[in-house]
């Protein structure tokens, strides 16, 4: 295999179908097995061990390096790669593979079992998949990033922090919930969502504070071409217009560049606050919805908006 970027993957000698995978220094960051190459199915799994465990761009560079060079090499149709579940689960998202198991207690490490992994990505998806795992965007006070895994902390300081400002507005929360665990799982979710196209939640950052978080989801396209708003911010920066401004960047974003025809947002009926930011960002009031979202452990009845592009296509 072929140098790429800052990885170099060789062949360990004297052991068939067993790579080292190095580092731009020339050291030893991880090793692949390829144990199962069906020609019948078209179909090549490998098991991974990566030792930078950290290191998410070599992690996703390496993924990269192998995907790209096995798709060259050979008339396959699809790659199956297993891995303990203590990796960057992100890295593998990044390179548009998908979760498509998990092995229970299938490998034994550090003196213990752990679940296995399985990841997978066939060769239509590899070449027309056009992965953009970043979009920032960003105005004069606020920068917008798309969160993933690693914002897991910040998330968790953030729930914690505003739990009771929060609680009025949002689902009922079970303590589990408040765990780095949990927020990691939930940002996992959120991440291939994304990939996929179907939501993009976004961070909303003052010089890298995170203060809030404005989300897209329930993307459709065909001949709806919309998408479902909601938001969420700090309670000591309300007030101060960052939620407004946010609002403003994301439907701007949604219309120009996801070519997205509608938004469409909700508040519960005292949320004023709420009203206005979305009635500055030009939405329009469309009227009652009874018992429509079960927030604070009961169905409530909401006030429904929505926008749309100002154009006919």
């Amino acid at each position: 295999m072929k140098e790429k970027s800052n990885v170099h993957i060789e062949v360990l000698k004297g052991v068939n179908n067993e790579y080292l995978i190095k580092d731009a220094a020339g050291i030893n960051a991880g090793r692949f097995i390829i144990f199962d190459i069906s020609k019948e199915n078209k179909r090549c799994s490998l098991r991974i061990s990566f030792y930078k465990k950290d290191n998410l761009e070599l992690l996703e560079s390496s993924l990269n390096s192998i995907i790209s060079t096995i798709f060259k090499d050979q008339s396959l149709h699809k790659i199956n790669i297993y891995t303990a579940n203590n990796l960057q689960l992100e890295a593998f998202i990044n390179c548009g593979m998908e979760l498509q198991g998990i092995l229970v207690d299938n490998i034994f490490l550090e003196g213990h079992y752990e679940n296995e992994l399985v990841f997978g990505i066939d060769a239509v998806k590899y070449k027309t998949l056009k992965i953009n795992n970043t979009v920032n965007i960003s105005d004069s006070d606020i920068i917008l990033k798309i969160l993933g895994p690693h914002n897991a902390e910040e998330l968790l300081q953030y729930y914690i922090k505003n739990k009771n400002h929060l609680k009025n507005f949002e689902p009922f929360r079970e303590e589990k919930f408040y765990t780095l665990e949990t927020q990691k799982n939930l940002l996992s979710e959120s991440y291939r969502q994304f990939l996929m196209g179907n939501s993009y939640d976004f961070g909303i950052f003052i010089k890298d504070n995170f203060i809030g978080k404005v989300k897209l989801s329930n993307i459709v396209y065909g001949v709806f071409k919309s998408a479902i708003l909601g938001y969420s911010m700090d309670e000591n920066f309300q007030g101060k217009g960052y939620m407004t401004e946010a609002v403003s960047l994301v439907c701007q974003y949604a219309f120009e560049e996801l070519e997205l025809h509608r938004i469409e947002a909700s508040t519960l009926l005292d949320n004023i606050k709420s009203q206005k930011v979305l009635k500055r960002c030009g939405f329009i009031e469309l009227g009652l919805n009874k018992k429509y979202l079960f927030i604070n452990g009961k169905w409530q009845d909401h006030i429904t908006f929505y926008r749309c592009q100002a154009r006919n296509k």
